[in-house]
């Protein structure tokens, strides 16, 4: 027989916290002579909602460093603008974005290309390690050639023509964030496991990375080991959450537009079965446990949304576009959803709703294997 228990899980398209680029600056003809070349980054790509469980909370995407290169046959260079060079400033990652902004590129000639690198030395082909460690920091990376520089119509105080170029990176990667995993008891029965500690979570099935094939707190996409109780038949208690303190375990992958999305696996260890009420049920001796959610759905998704996530009429997402925030708010494991191999539970299928947090607000939902 299949199971299933609904959770929510809702999905907030990123806010957009955008930086108008619709002013007409002038014209954009080609570039004779001596000119002085501004650029200006929009920020669309520039905000990120905050990794814990405040889900209708928006922060901006981490500045580490931003990176400008101008290819020109005279005057090209590049200019490096650190955080950390901002550090003495109210706001130190306003006064970067500022100082960016005030940079004049001056004596150039001839220019083919503007470059900006955020938070990365590189324009393409980040790794996932490379995703898993950015954090927050998102690489971002957008060029324009020079016929797309804009006349602003001023000169600066040498009688130097002005020109503006506008720069619109584009986000790298998506983020799935997982919180609220607890257990449940299945309603009319008591708790199958006699003991049973939770061990933690890892992302598998991540373009780049080779399938794991056993709990490894050492993995590059598990999270810090948790080595804690996770339900006793004989006790009254209510289930704790992990992680604790509205936090929740992130994830940073490449965007997956076709194939196998993500498994999220849930590790358990030290699993004995209640033989009073499940004298039946034989565990192997390893006493190993998983359960793994595989499958994701919006939940009264919009046309739109649809259509950016792949979802036909089930709402089921086939895709994790780049510059969307997944988020599964909360996670309830029955004794059911918890097997004894990598697909979890036998013919089981537990629903969580998920919330996409990419630039509105949409709801979906998870299934467990």
């Amino acid at each position: 027989m299949k199971l299933r228990s609904f959770i929510m899980f809702s999905a907030a398209a990123l806010a957009f916290a955008a930086c108008s680029n619709e002013e007409d600056f002038g014209t954009s003809a080609a570039i004779e002579g001596e000119a002085t070349i501004r650029v200006n980054i929009a920020e669309p790509a520039l905000s990120r909602a905050i990794p814990v469980a405040d889900y209708t909370t928006s922060e901006e995407v981490t500045l580490n460093s931003i990176k400008l290169v101008l290819t020109a046959q005279q005057g090209g260079t590049d200019k490096v603008f650190n955080l950390a060079d901002f550090a003495e400033e109210e706001n130190p990652r306003q006064a970067m974005l500022e100082a960016v902004k005030e940079f004049q590129f001056t004596g150039v000639r001839n220019p083919s290309k503007m470059e900006v690198f955020i938070n990365t030395e590189k324009s393409s082909g980040w790794t996932p390690e490379e995703f898993v460690n950015a954090g927050l920091a998102e690489p971002l990376y957008d060029s324009e050639v020079a016929t797309k520089f804009v006349n602003k119509g001023d000169k600066d105080e040498d009688g130097i023509t002005e020109y503006e170029v506008a720069l619109e990176p584009e986000h790298t990667m998506a983020r799935l964030e997982f919180g609220g995993i607890k257990h449940v008891d299945t309603a009319g029965k008591k708790c199958m496991f006699n003991t049973i500690k939770i061990d933690g979570v890892m992302l598998d099935g991540v373009a780049g990375v080779a399938e794991a094939e056993a709990w490894d707190v050492n993995n590059l996409m598990s999270s810090p080991a948790i080595n804690e109780d996770f339900a006793k038949y004989n006790e009254e208690i209510q289930s704790p959450v992990w992680p604790a303190n509205n936090q929740c375990y992130a994830f940073n992958i490449a965007p997956v537009t076709s194939g196998e999305l993500p498994t999220l696996k849930v590790c358990f260890s030290n699993i004995s079965i209640n033989t009073t009420d499940y004298a039946g049920t034989i565990w192997p001796t390893n006493g190993f446990g998983y359960a793994t959610v595989k499958n994701y759905k919006l939940d009264e998704a919009s046309a739109a949304y649809k259509e950016a996530f792949g979802a036909g009429d089930d709402n089921v997402i086939t895709k994790f576009p780049a510059g969307y925030i997944y988020k599964v708010e909360s996670l309830e494991i029955p004794d059911e959803a918890i097997g004894q191999g990598w697909q979890g539970g036998e013919d089981v299928h537990i629903y969580a709703v998920v919330t996409v947090k990419a630039w509105t607000i949409a709801t979906g939902s998870v299934e467990w294997n």
